[in-house]
């Protein structure tokens, strides 16, 4: 069966959708070595800004894959089914969630609104444009001060003070409808991953979330890594709201509901109605194959999770400056995904700005500790590499 996938980062799908028995075909951001490795062909697109992207550039490309059995969207696409049916037409199925599913649950306020309303503890947040100045604010500081669409982490900022927010509102101006502000709660990151019917779902991971780690990323809340699985008292509660949640939203597929788990217990943060950068753990802790789970739901199949075979990081290294991955640095790189410690390996030669992602480091281990320890070992290798080059 013929799979193309489109997204701006494709390989965690492309590659477990390879392991599933899959012919998959990817259109995305990066040529990383090993997707192209996972699929028959790949092409590459500069799509970078997916909210600015020119789609009918992709067109040609879409085309050039057709007929496939199936297309699945992937990250910064999920929300474009209606565009897609019309190039491939409506006879092949789209793996997603319906598209007017995505932009309600990917809208932050729409979704603090759903949650206030389910009585599901959630952050105080509102739009930015509920603002005419920072006293309008009565929430304190720190504060929040996030984009309405969008994941990864980037582009949030922490307001401090009064000033901060005048400032934020001022750099923003008729945009303001574009943001939230939402109180800062302290407490442990962590994801729940679904997989779900859409009348039914099962929960098959609990994952802690890795954001602002020095070691990996120069910026304060960018998503660069999770470890599965993550355990506390509150992880019963965890399943029951995520499932609940999955089905009362309609999802289909594999998706996942992030929560911030404070002194009172879990509060909802968002709901991501697509694939999740945690997939590479989950399926090796839990042995379950994310991409045929996915499908098989679409088909009101659910997988049956018994227990978690090992711990797993994945850790995203960004790059701290501006360098061009040398042959010294690749080689290291090839030498880890010979070993099965690495994903997303770049090119030798390929250029990389400032905080760009440039490879993902994932290990297993006996426990937390140990695979943590691992993880850190080889991202020590590569800096190792970039410290030599600056020589």
């Amino acid at each position: 069966m013929n799979i193309l996938v489109i997204g701006f980062n494709t390989r965690h799908i492309v590659c477990s959708a390879r392991r599933a028995g899959y012919t998959v075909y990817s259109i995305s951001n990066f040529a990383d070595q090993d997707l192209e490795g996972c699929s028959e062909k790949s092409i590459t697109h500069d799509i970078k800004d997916v909210q600015n992207i020119d789609l009918n550039e992709l067109i040609p490309s879409i085309k050039a894959f057709l007929p496939v059995d199936l297309l699945v969207l992937g990250p910064g696409f999920e929300h474009l089914g209606q565009w897609a049916y019309e190039i491939i037409g409506s006879n092949t199925p789209i793996l997603n969630n319906q598209q007017d599913i995505v932009i309600k649950v990917s809208d932050k306020i729409w979704l603090s609104n759903t949650l206030k309303a389910k009585n599901i503890p959630h952050p105080v947040t509102f739009s930015l444009d509920s603002l005419s100045t920072p006293d309008d604010w009565t929430k304190g500081f720190p504060a929040m001060l996030k984009p309405r669409y969008g994941a990864g982490g980037i582009d949030n900022i922490l307001i401090e003070n009064p000033d901060d927010l005048r400032t934020a509102l001022e750099q923003i101006g008729n945009n303001k409808d574009q943001f939230l502000i939402q109180e800062f709660i302290r407490g442990a990151v962590v994801s729940v991953s679904v997989i779900s019917t859409g009348k039914k779902a099962v929960a098959i991971a609990v994952n802690e979330q890795l954001s602002g780690i020095p070691e990996l990323t120069q910026m304060p809340f960018a998503y660069c890594g999770n470890i599965t699985p993550y355990f506390s008292k509150h992880n019963k509660k965890l399943y029951d709201i995520a499932v609940n949640l999955a089905i009362d939203l309609k999802l289909v597929g594999t998706n996942g509901i992030d929560f911030i788990i404070t002194d009172n217990g879990p509060m909802v943060l968002e709901v991501n109605p697509r694939f999740q950068g945690s997939i590479d753990t989950i399926e090796k802790a839990t042995g379950i194959n994310i991409f045929k789970a996915h499908s098989d739901a679409f088909e009101g199949k659910l997988p049956v999770f018994s227990d978690y075979q090992c711990h797993c990081v994945k850790a995203i290294f960004f790059a701290p400056d501006k360098f061009y991955m040398t042959q010294k640095t690749n080689t290291y790189l090839l030498e880890c995904l010979d070993q099965d410690t690495v994903a997303d390996v770049p090119a030798e030669g390929v250029m990389f700005e400032k905080d760009d992602p440039v490879v993902s480091f994932i290990v297993t281990g006996t426990d937390r500790i140990e695979a943590i320890k691992k993880v850190k070992y080889l991202v020590n290798g590569l800096l190792e590499k970039l410290n030599n080059t600056k020589d």
